[in-house]
């Protein structure tokens, strides 16, 4: 099986299992209870509610759904074992439990913080406001009591004590958690410690955990900055990514309002690094520079989109960046526009004017995402077995390296695994299939390589800086090289065409050298080597001093 497929259902499983033998052990203990089994009854229901205690916090989207199964095993145990509780005990026990069960989910929803500060120096929570889901906690651990005074652990009186205690100790942290999430006092601490810290500016993210690379290209040029900074994410889902890509602290907020807390007067820039819908909650903040940093430059209509006019600054590579919103109708005043170079193409080996192939050159085939809209349906993924196919018969090795969101969609990842099963069978060896690919930067399979296969994408336009000849999958159109610049500095190979005789133009005598020549200052910028990214840093830098002093 693919090792991406196999990834994917490991992760389906792990969200789906859990919540799946929660069910079925409430289900084998009313059976158990109804086949007279108290005991054994008894055992699993303290083994369920013990997990539940334990790994409920990590439970995908389950927090609810455990509560009411924790719930229901408490309550079946309450009437299993009616004949040998007293009622007073199960008038204590069982009835607020339930009750506790239906609140919860309302009551958790609530008690959740609007702005979370994560790795934040000066910001310790308080002991008490750690405590996540405590009305579950309360809930589990009193039916945990149950079940052991039901198998005549504890006596009848301290099962009853025992439950209180928990229902009362469930009750009062939640009661403190909402009446400091009333007084605004979690977003007022956070604020004081970021007052604290002294932020200079934020990297801002919206989206999903396999979109991290969008943070990772920027981090290192950043920091370069020698700048403190941090980062603003809005879905919880990314947080453990955030955490786990950066040093710097991360802040969240899910909703639009607690962002406002995060404007600290030291605060000078924001940088956003895609078109996230929620990147507009962002930019209504008119005391800090807003810049937008993309996360590639290409042809693609993402790169000229009408919503990226809202920011204060536009970063992009060369002065392509800045003619394709014209060229679109796309109409932007000039002094928005900051030409600052693509600071990760550093990474790039450049190779000497004049080389040629070696015998059995190595082609670097990276197709971009297979977009869901349809003005971004610019991916050859769907030709890429053809592709691979007309490169092993000219001879080549190939290093497969699909885009990251491939995994998203199934025809996608079918499609991939085709791609690399033709790659694994093939008799000359020495290809490089999706998964190990993937373990490389895209900088590192670009060193890897002799030429590139690609779609209109910004690896496109990061390989002109390798000097290395290109070849554009395209659908046959009368507009491309004018739709397209880059497309003048190619080989065109037409998926739906013959491919042979446009593998045959990449490999062969590198006839668009020139052309590349003339290009890549378009596209790249005209800097020099040794100087190149220091373009980047230097314009973030500005950005900073510039929105510190309208800030101030």
């Amino acid at each position: 099986m693919n090792k991406h497929l196999a990834s994917r259902y490991r992760r389906i499983a792990a969200q789906a299992l859990p919540l799946v033998g929660i069910w079925i052990a409430t289900v084998l203990t009313a059976w158990f209870l109804l086949l007279g089994l108290n005991g054994a009854a008894a055992a699993l229901a303290v083994l369920l509610l013990g997990w539940l205690w334990w790994r409920q916090d990590r439970i995908g989207g389950g927090a609810q759904s455990a509560t009411h199964a924790a719930a229901v095993s408490a309550v079946l145990l309450a009437l299993g074992f009616v004949s040998t509780l007293p009622d007073v005990v199960l008038a204590v026990s069982a009835a607020p439990l339930l009750a506790y069960a239906m609140a919860a989910p309302i009551v958790e929803n609530q008690l959740r913080p609007r702005l979370e500060a994560h790795r934040l120096p000066e910001h310790v929570p308080r002991p008490l406001t750690r405590v996540r889901n405590p009305m579950f906690k309360a809930a589990s651990g009193g039916g945990i009591a149950l079940a052991a005074g039901a198998a005549r652990l504890l006596p009848d009186w301290l099962v009853a004590v025992v439950v209180l205690l928990f229902l009362l100790a469930g009750a009062a942290t939640a009661g403190y958690q909402l009446l400091r999430r009333r007084r605004h006092l979690p977003d007022r601490e956070v604020r004081t410690a970021l007052l604290a810290y002294r932020p200079d500016f934020y990297l801002y993210y919206s989206g999903r955990p396999e979109g991290a690379y969008q943070l990772q290209m920027w981090l290192p040029y950043l920091e370069r900055t020698g700048a403190r900074g941090a980062l603003l994410i809005r879905e919880r889902q990314f947080l453990g990514t955030a955490l786990a890509i950066s040093t710097l602290p991360v802040l969240l907020t899910e909703s639009v309002e607690p962002i406002e807390r995060t404007i600290v007067p030291t605060l000078g820039a924001i940088f956003y690094v895609n078109n996230a819908a929620k990147n507009v909650d962002g930019t209504r903040y008119q005391q800090v520079m807003h810049v937008h940093l993309g996360h590639g430059d290409s042809d693609k209509p993402a790169s000229y989109a009408s919503s990226t006019t809202m920011f204060d600054r536009i970063f992009v590579a060369g002065q392509a960046g800045v003619d394709r919103f014209a060229s679109h109708g796309v109409l932007v005043p000039e002094e928005k526009f900051v030409l600052v170079g693509r600071p990760q193409v550093e990474a790039i080996d450049v190779r000497p004017a004049g080389s040629s192939l070696p015998q059995r050159p190595v082609v670097l085939y990276a197709p971009t995402w297979r977009g869901v809209l349809a003005d971004m349906q610019l991916s050859s993924l769907a030709s890429g077995q053809a592709i691979v196919s007309a490169l092993l018969d000219a001879g080549a090795a190939v290093i497969f390296r699909p885009h990251p969101y491939a995994k998203r969609d199934a025809e996608s990842r079918v499609l991939v695994t085709r791609i690399d099963a033709l790659l694994s069978t093939s008799t000359t060896g020495g290809h490089l299939l999706s998964d190990r690919a993937a373990a490389l930067s895209i900088f590192e399979c670009m060193n890897a390589s002799d030429a590139l296969v690609g779609d209109v994408s910004s690896v496109m336009s990061d390989y002109l800086y390798s000097n290395k000849p290109i070849a554009l999958a395209h659908h046959a159109g009368d507009r491309l090289e004018e739709e397209y610049p880059l497309a003048k500095a190619t080989c065109l190979l037409p998926v739906d065409g013959d491919l042979a005789a446009g593998i045959r133009d990449l490999l062969a005598q590198d006839g668009k050298a020139a052309e590349r020549d003339a290009i890549r200052a378009y596209y790249l910028g005209p800097w020099a080597p040794d100087a190149y990214a220091q373009v980047f840093v230097d314009a973030c830098r500005d950005a900073i001093r510039v929105g510190t002093h309208v800030a101030s």
